[in-house]
């Protein structure tokens, strides 16, 4: 399998990208997964039950074991979700977990989780590619290093890392779905470039890839030896610094939000392919969709240009767009929002390093603005947690630095913990509203985000829509 880029890290609870989950996906499991066609199924999981209150709820685990032969216990799930919600981990999703008043051991092969609040989605977030089941013994053993040491109770198990050539994975035997995995081994092997990713696929050198280029999807389409696995679902946006000091100013986000063509960066960066985004992130068959915010904003640089006068700045400023020369859509998104905003005055300095560091100077809220190409995490409407919660003032991958206010996370809170769809709708669409008053981020378009594979790969079904940057559970089912 070729992917797009190297892994920044191989400890599960850190998301780094659609990469490092398609090996995270191929090593560990939860105690739920996303399957086919995107439903919640049970893992290590056997089985569980609900309080009637809603508050605790019990699983009892179906025999399986690590790489190492250990089985998979109770007091392993106890570990690995309080790995998760300590703040040392730096869990991507630890604010997911902060539901969660305790984790107990009933029994070996029983754990209770007990809530401080009702929480619709919790299933969800159990089913993240993040919330793996590690070993507590393995991961004691190797002072918490899973990122050098990674051992779960996938379907297949880890062999050796040449740093820059690639990871080699191999069928664990022993793996508690019988039939599975088809394959014997995988390698993943690298290829930040995607024409180089393009011709080894072509050339017989790897049988898939993700990521395919959007200029080179045609000619894929029309190749009789090659496959289109996957279709629409992730996203491009811009999240703001609220610490930068012009970018601290809703109406200043705003102008952004309404200065940008979005057909002009669909074709700068996706050669056409992509549907314009003048709204929020929701997709149309959630329970929180609401047609009448898709045309929040409009193009309008005359208006955009007026507000950035009513928020002091007729003449515009200077600032610093993140992004990364790894990935075309990335930098070519940077370079058509540059373009954009230049018209009304705003002057854009690019900063293109590699996904590591661009990584890195995100996570350290080190830019002015920033690109970022994403997915909700969940199906659930609470994936709207990762962008606009920050009651504490938490940086994460996709939140807006700096940027907090108490209304959006009381919001979400009265989403996640009310049970009624038509209850939770409406605290969604106040929701929506604040959001794109405040713009925190700014969303740009819907993009496909396809795999491609030789005719003579078979069972790879990439995930739908949000859930496709964890197709990489599926590979499990993947063979020649």
């Amino acid at each position: 399998m070729g992917l797009s880029s190297e892994p920044t890290n191989l400890d599960p609870v850190i998301q780094g990208g659609t990469s490092q989950r398609a090996v995270k996906g191929a090593i560990y499991r939860g105690l739920f997964n996303y399957c086919k066609g995107g439903e919640i199924c049970p893992e290590l999981a056997e089985s569980y039950e609900i309080s009637d209150d809603g508050l605790t709820y019990t699983f009892k685990l179906r025999e399986a074991v690590f790489h190492n032969g250990d089985p998979v216990t109770a007091e392993d799930v106890k570990f690995s979700l309080e790995r998760i919600m300590d703040p040392e981990s730096g869990a991507s999703f630890s604010h997911y977990f902060s539901v969660v008043d305790s984790v107990d051991v009933v029994d070996e092969n029983t754990v209770s989780v007990v809530l401080n609040q009702v929480t619709a989605p919790f299933l969800g977030y159990l089913s993240l590619a993040e919330s793996a089941i590690v070993s507590k013994a393995w991961t004691e053993e190797h002072d918490g290093s899973l990122a050098e040491f990674p051992m779960g109770a996938g379907p297949f198990e880890f062999v050796e890392y040449l740093s820059g050539q690639h990871i080699l994975v191999k069928k664990f035997d022993d793996f508690y779905k019988d039939g599975y995995p088809k394959a014997d081994e995988i390698y993943f092997e690298f290829f930040g470039d995607g024409n180089t990713r393009v011709i080894a696929l072509q050339s017989g050198d790897v049988d898939l890839i993700e990521y395919v280029p959007w200029k080179d999807k045609a000619t894929l389409v029309a190749d009789d030896g090659v496959q289109i696995l996957g279709g629409t679902g992730p996203f491009m946006a811009l999240v703001f610094n609220a610490n930068h000091e012009a970018f601290s100013d809703p109406l200043v986000r705003q102008a952004v939000g309404y200065a940008i063509d979005r057909q002009v960066v669909i074709d700068t960066a996706f050669s056409g392919e992509g549907i314009p985004l003048y709204g929020m992130n929701i997709p149309s068959n959630s329970i929180a969709y609401d047609p009448q915010f898709d045309n929040y904003f409009t193009y309008d640089p005359e208006k955009a240009k007026e507000l950035l006068a009513e928020a002091g700045y007729p003449d515009g400023f200077k600032a610093t767009l993140l992004s990364t020369s790894q990935y075309d859509m990335h930098q070519n998104t940077a370079i058509a929002v540059q373009s954009e905003l230049q018209k009304i005055g705003i002057e854009t300095e690019l900063d293109l390093p590699d996904w590591a560091t661009r990584l890195e100077q995100n996570l350290a809220a080190d830019y002015d603005y920033l690109v970022v190409g994403t997915a909700g995490d969940i199906t659930d409407p609470d994936f709207l947690a990762d962008y606009y919660e920050n009651a504490s003032g938490e940086i994460r991958y996709n939140n807006s630095p700096g940027f907090v206010d108490e209304r959006i996370d009381e919001l979400l809170v009265l989403g996640r913990s009310t049970v009624d769809p038509a209850e939770r709708k409406a605290y969604y669409q106040e929701l929506q509203q604040r959001a794109l008053d405040l713009s925190p981020l700014v969303y740009l378009m819907w993009r496909d985000q396809s795999y491609a594979a030789s005719n003579d790969v078979q069972g790879f079904e990439p995930l739908p829509g949000f859930l496709s940057f964890q197709s990489g559970y599926m590979l499990e089912e993947a063979y020649k």
